[in-house]
């Protein structure tokens, strides 16, 4: 089975998606311009809505705004630190071109600065894009306040030296060079209680350490500090992992709380909850190397447009649709929004994505749309060693809020396959990129 087949089969378990041919558009670059639908951001979540959105309506004036100069993806970047499958740099960063060539929407490379979504205006370096509909799928950012408090050196610090490797980039360039220089010791992931990108991210990064290790004969433990009991995705399937594949190096240690790090010292300061004295403990971890993650929370340009958030930080909506409870015509898609039970993963970002454009072409001409008749689906692949890997599937239905149900695959050979084949065939698909 080619790549592509195993995308579309993932589509097909995660949800019912359209998917026709495009037509194509050319990259601008203006002091102000006018778009019908401006688009923030070129992540996964930005790309399939522009993508979508004139795979539907070849007509619509679609314009993408993103600061980054190239795509850069999350997804896989794990097995590309634990060197398995051949998975190289290049297989993690591709040129927007192709996309803009080949789907023919207009791309602004350009930092926003501002967005009034009152007067529909979006600030950049380069100009203003004045817009009728406006899509958010600006991602996530770092609360570092909730870890550090007012400690603005050591949360900086922390950023640079035990990188959370949630954003693509240059996180993935520290943490490989952290990896391949790593002598011995304990390389310390730290995994925050609430809401975070992709869930199974940390415990997969953990594994994939632990194959490096284990291919390259490096002495070394992979230390997983969790509060949670289990982990929180696949458990059942990453706790097998832990005590079969990787029982050697990975130690799990659930219900452990992250208190504070001492990079001088080489000191990581926790509380762990002793099972039989049932209190927490404090315990001094030394380290040689650490991705500390710390809370998540939405873009900070959601509030900078004045769309509302939780408590937590997380963007909220007008159920049962994405658009923004602060704006009848801003729609919030991706990482950024907290309003259903929807994990934050490339394949839900693809998935949403979506079903907003379809909702969208539908307002635009004049036709309502079934938000919870057409639901999302999600499908979640993680590498755990060399060669083998498991999966999730999310299906959602909505009654009186939304519900899900999952099936994890086993670990095995074919998952493997089948993850290498979703990824690829995502990016050619998002990307317009022939193989």
């Amino acid at each position: 089975m080619i790549r592509r087949d195993f995308f579309k089969l993932s589509i097909l378990t995660a949800a019912s998606l359209t998917s026709v041919k495009a037509v194509s558009n050319a990259k601008t670059n203006s002091k102000s311009t006018k778009t019908k639908i401006a688009i923030c951001g070129g992540g996964f979540a930005g790309l399939s809505c522009a993508k979508q959105l004139k795979t539907l309506n070849p007509n619509l004036d679609v314009t993408v705004i993103e600061k980054r100069v190239n795509f850069s993806s999350c997804p896989f970047s794990n097995a590309w630190l634990g060197e398995v499958r051949n998975i190289s740099y290049e297989d993690l960063n591709y040129d927007y071109n192709s996309a803009i060539e080949k789907y023919k929407y207009n791309f602004i490379n350009a930092t926003i600065s501002d967005i009034d979504k009152d007067k529909k205006i979006i600030t950049t370096e380069q100009g203003t894009i004045e817009y009728e509909y406006l899509i958010m799928a600006v991602g996530i950012d770092y609360n570092y306040k909730k870890l550090f408090r007012r400690d603005i050196k050591k949360a900086k610090e922390c950023e640079v030296k035990a990188p959370p490797g949630l954003k693509p980039g240059s996180e993935h360039l520290k943490l490989k060079r952290m990896i391949k220089n790593f002598k011995g010791g304990n390389f310390v992931i730290s995994i925050p209680s609430q809401a975070y990108k992709c869930p199974p991210a940390p415990y997969e990064r953990a594994c994939m350490i632990a194959t490096y290790f284990k291919k390259n004969k490096i002495d070394g433990k992979v230390i997983i500090i969790d509060p949670r009991v289990k982990p929180a995705a696949k458990p059942e399937r990453f706790t097998q992992t832990f005590n079969e594949i990787h029982k050697d190096i990975i130690e799990y240690k659930s219900n452990t709380k992250f208190k504070d790090v001492d990079f001088d010292k080489k000191e990581i300061y926790i509380e762990s909850f002793n099972k039989k004295t049932l209190v927490f403990e404090k315990i001094t971890l030394p380290f040689e190397e650490a991705s500390i993650i710390p809370p998540n929370t939405a873009n900070k340009l959601i509030k900078k447009a004045g769309l509302e958030t939780y408590v937590n930080g997380w963007a909220k909506l007008r159920q049962p649709t994405f658009r923004s409870i602060s704006h009848e015509d801003v729609y919030i898609i991706g990482d950024s929004q907290g309003e259903y039970p929807y994990p934050k993963s490339a394949q839900m970002a693809n998935s949403c994505a979506y079903l907003v454009a379809e909702e969208l072409v539908n307002r635009i001409k004049g036709e309502g749309y079934k938000y919870k008749t057409y639901l999302p689906g999600n499908v979640c692949y993680s590498m755990v060693s060399e060669n083998k890997a498991v999966s999730i599937s999310h299906l959602y239905k909505f009654t009186d809020k939304v519900h899900v149900t999952s099936i994890t695959s086993d670990i095995d050979t074919f998952t493997a396959d089948a993850a290498e084949g979703w990824y690829f065939g995502l990016i050619e698909d998002i990307l317009g990129i022939e193989s």
